[in-house]
């Protein structure tokens, strides 16, 4: 895989909190504290409301969901790199934190996506198909029709000595059979205590969300490239 091809296309997180109900007003007036980020107010359901901004020329959406037992910060069809997303996340986690008056985070769930190219092949599936997993048309033969994708996933659990687990997939891309399809979805399992420098705890482990796709997949995709 050629690293030097990586460009981010999702940055999601996910904070589940207990339950509790958030009236209009304390949405309205996070509306108000976060509107240089999101042009769209709605309520689509009971009790979920929904910020929202969408780029009418890259595509690119920005949402912040708060429903009654989490929030969700969306950057999706971006090309902003992470600490862009970040300078725009952690503004949305203060601000939800302090006017929803939420007391903390049972878990978090990360998910970070990434595509890049092979390093040789124009294709990703003869890179992911031939080369990582070995396969030539005669295993192929069984499936008795042409192969549109492919990809693998691995889940990671937690250990002792970090609580934090990351499910993988690496795949051919289906609207662009050049790029690869990297994502890393993340969840960290000590609750949170939304107290002093929480928000520093929240940038670690969403770097190291980033960092697990950005560096150690590559690298495990990177062993390929000479075969």
């Amino acid at each position: 895989m050629n690293t030097s091809s990586i460009t981010p296309q999702s940055f999601i997180l996910e904070f589940l909190n207990p339950p509790m109900n958030h009236s209009v007003d304390n949405t309205q007036k996070l509306f108000t504290e976060l509107k240089d980020t999101y042009a769209n107010y709605t309520r689509p359901a009971d009790n979920v409301t929904e910020l929202s901004h969408i780029d009418r020329n890259s595509q690119e959406v920005k949402k912040l969901v708060i429903a009654r037992d989490k929030i969700i910060i969306l950057n999706e069809f971006t090309s902003a790199t992470l600490d862009s997303f970040w300078k725009i996340a952690s503004d949305d986690i203060k601000k939800a934190v302090t006017i929803l008056n939420i007391p903390l985070f049972f878990y978090r769930q990360y998910t970070i996506r990434f595509t890049a190219s092979p390093l040789k092949e124009k294709d990703s599936r003869i890179f992911l198909g031939n080369r990582v997993c070995a396969l030539d048309e005669a295993k192929l033969k069984p499936f008795g029709r042409p192969i549109l994708g492919i990809g693998m996933r691995f889940f990671i659990p937690a250990i002792q000595t970090e609580q934090n687990e990351y499910n993988i997939r690496v795949e051919s891309l289906l609207q662009d059979t050049g790029r690869i399809f990297l994502e890393n979805q993340a969840r960290f399992l000590v609750p949170l205590q939304l107290q002093g420098d929480y928000v520093n705890k929240v940038k670690e482990e969403v770097d190291k969300t980033y960092k697990f796709l950005r560096e150690n997949i590559s690298a495990f995709l990177e062993q390929y490239n000479s075969l």
